[in-house]
């Protein structure tokens, strides 16, 4: 079994409700949308095969791993998930929300993207935490299509998140763009109190 690789590293995990949790990632290429305003370098790097991941993944102190993109659903994740269990490693992945997941994961956390209307119901359904990001066009509407579709406000369990759309690292608050985003997040959640606020810890730190 192989799998198309952006990169891996061991790092903080940066956003949501694991944040500053040590943490395997493993981002898979490939993404089945283009998001304009993404920050993410998704392409493919190498190919790697699944007993390498297991191995670089258990090689590192911390038994939990997120298996991110691009898009990971794009790729055959459940063997790696199953052999990353085996050695008792507690597997998260991060999804856009537009394609089925399998449903052996310990944490799913969904960024939804695209139309409201393309997103898999089923997914919506699993994620133990959705994240909205504030700075993309039309972004209130957005959040208010996906909650009303799916009827996130009345799911108390799922941790619905509000994050400002970010510049790669180094971030400056004091950077314009980003400062408004800041506080046109702030001021929904305060205005919308089933939401939290989140930024990307990792931006500010300066780390991956």
């Amino acid at each position: 079994m192989l799998y198309e690789i952006a990169e891996t590293f061991y790092s903080l995990k940066g956003e949501g409700d694991w944040t500053g949790t040590p943490m395997s990632f493993i981002r898979l290429a490939g993404c089945n949308l283009k998001c304009e305003w993404c920050d993410t370098d998704y392409s493919v790097k190498r190919v790697v095969s699944l007993n390498e991941l297991v191995e670089e993944v258990i090689s590192r102190p911390a038994r939990k791993v997120v298996i991110t993109g691009g898009e990971p659903a794009l790729q055959d994740t459940q063997p790696l998930v199953a052999k990353l269990r085996k050695h008792k490693v507690k597997c998260h992945v991060e999804t856009n929300g537009t394609l089925p997941i399998h449903m052996d994961w310990d944490w799913v956390a969904v960024s939804p993207k695209g139309p409201a209307n393309k997103l898999d119901p089923i997914v919506i359904n699993m994620a133990a935490e959705v994240k909205f990001i504030v700075g993309v066009p039309s972004w209130r509407q957005y959040i208010d299509e996906v909650c009303d579709q799916f009827g996130l406000l009345d799911k108390v369990n799922t941790i619905k998140w509000i994050m400002p759309l970010a510049k790669p690292y180094p971030f400056r608050l004091a950077d314009g763009l980003i400062e408004e985003n800041t506080q046109q997040a702030i001021a929904y959640c305060k205005g919308n109190p089933d939401f939290r606020f989140c930024i990307q810890m990792h931006k500010v730190v300066g780390i991956k």
